[in-house]
């Protein structure tokens, strides 16, 4: 995924969504959401008192609306990779239209806390802008120096062995074809994490001219489109890699899941049926 705002709107994401589908425990995940955020924040930023106390029930209210709306399409996302888990095929385009849902998710999130992205960032001294950049640099060097800086050969060995831990969580363990076709989509993805990496860059850049000029009486608008339209500020390369790679995702997901056989799948339904139950276990789920 490339980046977001760290000071804010990329812990929600990361907490919210990756956390959720990567979690073994989403409940516990979840419940500690208004301590992690906080702690992601402080790895950035270090906010005063007052800002602590303006963002408190600000975060409040964000983790309220995300459980009382987004969680109930979670849990209908995840129903219905349960049903087409049922199928004896999918297809690619099956696939694809479960990622539209996830982007979806993601820019409503973005939406929700704009605001409070907008009225943070004005309120952000001179130190505190220094200490953001200092840990967004810091934070792409060891990008670059892990996802970028080995020979090509390595990346795309590390892709495929972190594809197929993803994969194994939720279907159990592969069979040597599944994993040669996972190696395959790897090698095909060539140099996709320096692509990925300078697209990442790039946003950032943008964010950081916006916030030069923070008190500007267009930097509500730059901002906002920087984080609701993140798109409008893709490099060229990535623009055009981005499509093709979302394609071989798609169709490798839809080749692993036709040639599940009937433990995969079992251990793919339990592990959806897992999620669910621990999504509408909590508290705030509606009803």
């Amino acid at each position: 995924m490339s980046g977001r705002m760290a000071a804010f709107r990329y812990s929600l994401l990361a907490t919210a969504i990756l956390l959720l589908v990567a979690c073994s425990r989403l409940d516990l995940a979840y419940r500690n959401l208004d301590l992690v955020i906080p702690w992601w924040i402080s790895k950035y930023i270090t906010l005063d008192d007052s800002q602590e106390a303006w963002m408190t029930p600000r975060l409040q209210k964000h983790l309220a609306w995300h459980c009382s709306t987004q969680l109930p399409e979670y849990v209908a996302w995840l129903e219905q990779l349960d049903q087409m888990s049922q199928r004896p095929q999918v297809s690619a385009t099956d696939l694809r239209g479960q990622f539209v849902q996830v982007r979806n998710a993601v820019h409503d999130l973005s939406v929700q806390v704009t605001p409070t992205v907008l009225g943070l960032a004005k309120d952000l001294s001179p130190t505190q802008m220094g200490e953001l950049y200092v840990a967004m640099d810091e934070r792409n060097a060891r990008l670059r120096e892990e996802h970028v800086a080995p020979p090509l050969k390595e990346q795309v060995t590390a892709r495929s062995l972190r594809m197929r831990a993803r994969v194994e969580q939720w279907m159990g363990p592969l069979r040597a074809s599944q994993v040669a076709r996972i190696d395959t989509w790897a090698k095909g993805q060539g140099d996709y994490n320096r692509i990925w990496a300078e697209n990442r860059e790039n946003w950032q850049k943008e964010v950081r001219n916006a916030l030069y000029v923070r008190h500007a009486s267009n930097f509500p608008a730059r901002m906002t489109a920087l984080l609701q339209e993140p798109e409008d500020a893709w490099t060229p390369e990535y623009r055009k890699a981005y499509p093709a790679a979302e394609n071989a995702l798609a169709q490798l997901l839809t080749d692993l899941f036709n040639s599940a056989d009937e433990r995969q799948r079992n251990a793919l339904r339990e592990y959806i049926g897992e999620m669910v139950t621990d999504l509408k276990g909590l508290e705030c789920y509606p009803g």
